[in-house]
C-alpha cells in the first residue's frame, strides 16, 4: 500500500484550535478528513499549557 502523507495546513490547525473546546477528536478528524490519531498527535505536540489548551 502506498500512502500519501500531507502536512496539516494552517487552516487545519485553525480548525482544530476552534473546534477543540466543543468537539471530540474523532469529530474534528472527520471534519478535516484526517485520521483521529493525526489530530490527537497534533494536539499533544502543541498543547503548551493544559489550562490554555492547544496553540
Amino acid at each position: 500500500m502506498t500512502y500519501c502523507y500531507r502536512h496539516l495546513s494552517a487552516e487545519d490547525r485553525a480548525a482544530i484550535m476552534m473546534m477543540r473546546a466543543t468537539h471530540s477528536i474523532r469529530a474534528i478528524a472527520t471534519h478535516l478528513g484526517r485520521a483521529p490519531s493525526t489530530v490527537s498527535r497534533e494536539i499533544a505536540r502543541h498543547t503548551v499549557d493544559p489550562i490554555k489548551g492547544y496553540d
